[in-house]
């Protein structure tokens, strides 16, 4: 069925439409994904095996985490327990931590952005490391609003934790580009009409042309 000339205006105009939220996510983004970097140092330092390592990062039980369903403490008692004997729960668990290292270039992208725009953290993430990483790096401050998976019950790529950031940010989904290292994160979102970036470590440059092609202003480097 053909489609009217009135579906492409109309189409033409959602696109168009002016940003007022970027949204950004954590690990892959403005942090190193920690679960690769830790099984990396891990594997180096003291001989603890990728496999076992992520295995437990990416467990169901890390996702009853991440959705603040189970504690902290109840985790890493389960982690140490599914261990090999010589593994040790505390060392995976700093290592984690330590593993979301800061994106410096991320990091000035939204600094020059905060005047212009209202910027929202959206992470599946727990409570205690976005603790940790505020401490160490002080980055809640660069943000006006904050979307986490622990408070909410539901993590990635749950559409309803879609509509938690989409709500928290204030206007249409059109009017917020949404920034995420995985695309099965970003899917959910785009469906939503979010628009949506890609990011690689590294790619800074392509990082700014594709914001800048989606209307957001940026200071010239």
């Amino acid at each position: 069925m053909e489609q009217s000339n009135d579906f492409h205006e109309v189409t033409t105009q959602r696109q168009k439409a002016p940003v007022k939220v970027i949204a950004v996510d954590l690990g892959g983004v403005l942090f190193a994904e920690g679960c690769s970097e830790a099984a990396d140092v891990l594997s180096r330092q003291h001989g603890y095996a990728k496999n076992i390592v992520l295995g437990v990062l990416r467990s169901p039980e890390s996702i009853a985490l991440r959705k603040g369903l189970t504690s902290d403490k109840e985790f890493w008692t389960w982690v140490q327990g599914s261990l090999p004997e010589h593994y040790d729960a505390q060392t995976i668990q700093n290592a984690w931590y330590d593993g979301y290292l800061l994106d410096e270039d991320v990091l000035e992208l939204l600094q020059q952005l905060k005047s212009r725009y209202t910027l929202l953290v959206f992470s599946g993430n727990i409570k205690s490391r976005v603790d940790y990483l505020d401490r160490k790096y002080d980055f809640r401050k660069y943000f006006d609003e904050e979307v986490y998976s622990f408070d909410h019950g539901v993590n990635k790529p749950d559409k309803e934790f879609v509509h938690v950031m989409i709500e928290k940010a204030g206007c249409m989904p059109n009017e917020i580009v949404y920034i995420d290292d995985q695309v099965s994160a970003t899917a959910p979102a785009q469906a939503l009409g979010v628009k949506t970036i890609i990011y690689r470590r590294g790619e800074i440059r392509r990082l700014r042309e594709s914001l800048s092609r989606l209307g957001v202003e940026l200071c010239s480097e």
